[in-house]
């Protein structure tokens, strides 16, 4: 049964809940309705008999001689009888009238009610003529000082709110099937027109490829669960459409990068062929490729490194270390290269500890120092600057280089992305190390961190979060 009801659609679970519930609470209100009804309507007529019924055993008195006293006064003459007192019959244990009292005359009688069955007391309407109908109450009477049992049978006109209950009875039996099935046709339609959307959404979806991300899903109102539900589809995506156009771009940038040195080895050595050439000649050619060779290799190992480090490490290698201790042994292996350039590399630290990989700490923070090194000018100062919060540790590089323009910094960790100004090829970058450095730091729980320094030159930076 699970397993049907699973298969059905959204739209039949929902009309059928519906008709169900619909259904239910019609029954329970019906139900309480008809009790209603028969408590306040139908059984006050029972009980002005039952009233009647005392009052008779009240004020009626049966002699052991067989005579009626009514009030004291013998019935066989002349008493004072109101159309307010009760209307009653008696009949003996013979079945044989004794007296009947109503204020209807003979014409108005077609037929007279039959004698009521001995000992038992029993509720019926009697119906004298088509216009008067009678509710009457019958029941047994001990005649005084006799063994006999005479019944006593109580009359008044029923009334007409009565006789309603049997057609309401009969109207909630044959309306509720089709209120039901009303409620059904009602919740199935209501239910597939609220869908729409979603069906609207599926077709959508469906047309959306690969090749075809600029698709959105239609949002017919933002303010329902549909609607939101389809916003945060199209966000999705938005990303999805992102994602495929940055893979675009990098497959497009790495041939590009790959097809420079391939081209500039295939160009060297075929040059190379064209004659004979002395032995410093030859030497000069296959430095030359080996030179393009070794750009290749580099390049090769940085998108390695890239794809590495965005598709996730294995497992990290964590430990506590102090941060100023790799701070400065980075900063003494890439000094050489500063130096060479007529640069200072100037350190600012103080003792915190992180838990990390300090593998990939090293790596990333190599990555900034090696790039204000290239971008900076001849004499510049680049400063590294450890600080520490109670939460999270920064390490910041600054350097005097040209900055990066407004529309540029969105950019910055993209693959392949070069500012116009400050990274062209001859400097020998490729593009990828801001990229690895941000993989880096998602991988160790981290951020880079970037902000432009006046009056010229960038600062970029590496929090962690601190070991304690």
């Amino acid at each position: 049964m699970k397993t049907w009801w699973r298969q059905r659609t959204l739209r039949f679970r929902l009309a059928l809940w519906y008709a169900l519930g619909g259904a239910l609470l019609l029954a329970g209100f019906s139900a309480t309705l008809y009790l209603y009804v028969a408590q306040t309507m139908a059984r006050p007529l029972s009980a002005n008999l039952r009233e009647d019924l005392a009052e008779i055993q009240h004020r009626l008195v049966v002699k052991p001689d067989g005579s009626l006293w009514w009030d004291g006064a013998d019935m066989r003459g002349k008493i004072n009888w109101n159309r307010d007192d009760p209307w009653f019959e008696l009949w003996d244990e013979n079945g044989q009238l004794v007296k009947r009292i109503w204020p209807l005359e003979d014409k108005q009688v077609e037929q007279y009610p039959t004698a009521p069955a001995p000992g038992v007391t029993a509720l019926s309407v009697f119906r004298i003529s088509p216009t008067i109908p009678l509710r009457v109450l019958a029941t047994p009477y001990q005649v005084p000082g006799r063994d006999d049992e005479w019944m006593v049978r109580v009359i008044s006109i029923h009334e007409p709110i009565a006789d309603a209950l049997g057609a309401l009875r009969l109207i909630m039996v044959v309306a509720l099937p089709v209120v039901i099935a009303l409620l059904s046709c009602g919740g199935y339609i209501l239910t597939r027109r609220w869908l729409q959307p979603l069906d609207r959404m599926v077709a959508a979806a469906n047309r959306i490829t690969a090749e075809d991300l600029g698709r959105r899903l239609p949002v017919d109102n933002p303010h329902d669960e549909v609607g939101r539900l389809a916003q945060v589809f199209n966000v999705t995506l938005d990303r999805l459409e992102r994602s495929f156009a940055t893979l675009d771009r990098f497959v497009s940038d790495a041939s590009h990068e790959l097809r420079t040195p391939l081209t500039t080895l295939r160009s060297v050595g075929e040059v190379g062929l064209r004659r004979s050439r002395s032995e410093e000649e030859y030497r000069e050619i296959i430095g030359s490729m080996l030179e393009e060779a070794q750009r290749l290799h580099g390049l090769i190992q940085r998108l390695l490194e890239l794809a590495t480090a965005q598709g996730g490490m294995p497992e990290l290698e964590r430990e506590k270390i102090d941060v100023g201790d790799y701070v400065a042994l980075c900063v003494g292996e890439l000094s050489v290269l500063a130096e060479q350039r007529g640069q200072q590399v100037k350190l600012v630290s103080e003792p915190v500890t992180v838990e990390t990989d300090p593998v990939l700490f090293r790596q990333a923070l190599q990555n900034l120092v090696d790039n204000a090194i290239k971008y900076s000018p001849a004499g510049a100062t680049i400063t590294v600057a450890v600080q520490a919060t109670r939460t999270h540790c920064t390490v910041s590089v600054t350097d005097e280089g040209p900055g990066i323009a407004p529309e540029d910094r969105e950019s910055l960790t993209d693959r392949f992305f070069r500012a116009d100004r400050s990274r062209e090829r001859g400097r020998g970058g490729y593009g990828l190390g801001l990229a690895i450095t941000k993989a880096y730091m998602r991988l160790l729980q981290g951020e880079l961190g970037y902000e432009p320094v006046q009056p010229t030159g960038s600062r970029f930076s590496l929090t962690l979060p601190r070991a304690d």
